[in-house]
C-alpha cells in the first residue's frame, strides 16, 4: 500500500523532524498522520531485513528459488532471528540496526536482479487494484485520524 504523494504531504521521517515547534513537526491532517505512521513501519521493516541480510546472505538474492522456497527461507529467518533476540544478551547485528542512523547495505548488483518486469496487460489490471487499496489506504487514513 503506497503512501499519501503531493508538494504538501510530508512522508519521510526527517521531514517531521525538522520543524521548530512541536506543532510544526507534528502530522498535519489524515494524510500526513498515516504517512507518519507509514514511515515509521517501512523503517522497522527495512531495519529488520538489513539485519537479516547481514547475518544470511542467502537473503540478499533468493531471484533463482521459487516463491514457495523464498517464503519458507525468509520464515526461518525470523524464527532464528526471534530466537537469537532472545537468548543473546548482546548481539552486534542487533545493535548497529539500533542505531537512529543505521542505513541497511543494498548490493546494487542484487536489487538490478529482482527487479520486475511489468507488461502493459499487468499495467491496466493493477491500476484497477490501485484504486481498491487507495480506498483502503482512505479508510485507514480517516480512522486512524479519528482516533
Amino acid at each position: 500500500m503506497a503512501p499519501y504523494k503531493g508538494d504538501n504531504v510530508r512522508y519521510h521521517l526527517a521531514e517531521f523532524r525538522r520543524g521548530k515547534t512541536r506543532q510544526l513537526r507534528a502530522p498535519n491532517g489524515r494524510k500526513e498522520m498515516f504517512n507518519y505512521l507509514h514511515s515509521s513501519c517501512r523503517n522497522i521493516v527495512e531495519r529488520t531485513f538489513g539485519v537479516w541480510k547481514a547475518r544470511w546472505f542467502i537473503l540478499r538474492d533468493m531471484s533463482f528459488y521459487h516463491i514457495d522456497t523464498q517464503r519458507n527461507i525468509v520464515l526461518a529467518a525470523m524464527a532464528i532471528h526471534n530466537y537469537i533476540r532472545k537468548k543473546c544478551k548482546v548481539d552486534n547485528a542487533f545493535q548497529e540496526a539500533e542505531n537512529e542512523r543505521y542505513v541497511p547495505r543494498v548490493d546494487p548488483d542484487v536489487e538490478r536482479s529482482t527487479r520486475v518486469n511489468v507488461t502493459n496487460e499487468e499495467n491496466v489490471e493493477n491500476q484497477g487494484n490501485n484504486n481498491i487499496w487507495m480506498a483502503i489506504r482512505d479508510l485507514i487514513a480517516q480512522d486512524i485520524y479519528d482516533r
